[in-house]
């Protein structure tokens, strides 16, 4: 359904400041008292457009929510080839408001649904939990460059974050336990796949959040494990995985190496593209692929979104 909207505001989000360009142009504190300040005096029939920003437009978003404005969030490089197919190659805040504006009165796009509060707790977890696996990581693989005191140092920094890392796993069982809506029963099914594990799932729920609404081509698009064609006249080229949500493939191919070895129906469609000559990172991105598809069909609930 086409929307609405006769008034069109781009939102072009920094993370001190948002250039507004609509019927009151202006650049703003990127704060929720001074958003909501400017939402109130745009049109009743304002339908804001910005670029998703990692976290720095979640200030705009929760604002719009709270005031009941219509906001779509956009690929930031669906934005920029829109740009570039208007020829405009030049970029600053400004600027790019501007186009996001002209985007939204030409493409009229639909609002992006806001998360809950839940949701958003559950990300954050997430993030706090990954940034403690990032620093284990990288602390362990110095630790055979050290020598000394220096080795006791690192072991006392280790075990502070695996302390850190186990409060974290406490806190999302915590948050699973009074989750609300279907979130309990969607994770224990997901669970039911040999190679998806409880913090797999709250994982996938959380980053992907369409899981069980697309088909399966789109799906595995969102994930960015959809090999594209490249392909012109006679020539065929390689076929590549593009884009999509890296959190959420980083989670499937992990949970694709294990089903690789122990999933009944997975190991041998793992070992027959080995046995042709497959890569075996190629051959755990195709796994994901179809472990994502499948997942995707256990979660389905309505008959009418295609295969």
């Amino acid at each position: 359904m086409i929307p609405t909207t006769s008034s069109y505001v781009g939102a072009d989000v920094a993370k001190d400041t948002v250039a507004f360009c609509g019927a009151q142009a202006a650049i703003i504190k990127n704060t929720p008292a001074a958003l909501r300040a400017y939402l109130r005096k745009l049109p009743a029939d304002a339908h804001v457009v910005c670029e998703a920003t990692g976290r720095h437009h979640h200030a705009l978003q929760q604002a719009c929510q709270a005031l009941g404005r219509p906001l779509t969030v956009l690929n930031p490089a669906h934005a920029r080839a829109y740009a570039k197919s208007l020829g405009k190659l030049e970029k600053t805040d400004v600027i790019d408001a501007a186009l996001l504006r002209r985007l939204g009165e030409e493409r009229r796009p639909a609002p992006t649904p806001p998360p809950s509060a839940e949701h958003r707790a559950l990300l954050d977890l997430l993030m706090l939990r990954a940034a403690v696996v990032e620093d284990l990581s990288a602390y362990r693989h110095r630790r055979a460059l050290l020598a000394g005191a220096a080795v006791a140092e690192l072991d006392a920094l280790i075990a502070a974050l695996l302390v850190r890392r186990q409060a974290l796993d406490h806190r999302l069982d915590v948050w699973l336990e009074s989750a609300p809506g279907d979130w309990p029963d969607r994770v224990q099914t997901l669970c039911l796949t040999v190679g998806v594990h409880v913090l797999s799932a709250l994982q996938l729920l959380a980053y992907l959040p369409e899981l069980g609404t697309c088909n399966r081509a789109q799906i595995a698009k969102l994930a960015g494990l959809a090999p594209l064609p490249w392909d012109s006249g006679q020539m065929h080229g390689l076929r590549r995985i593009q884009h999509g949500r890296a959190p959420a493939r980083r989670v499937l191919y992990q949970c694709a190496v294990t089903a690789a070895r122990w999933n009944d129906t997975l190991r041998p469609y793992y070992q027959q593209l080995r046995a042709r000559g497959k890569p075996a990172k190629v051959a755990y991105v195709a796994v994901a692929r179809k472990l994502l598809i499948y997942l995707n069909a256990l979660l389905r609930t309505d008959p009418a979104v295609g295969a």
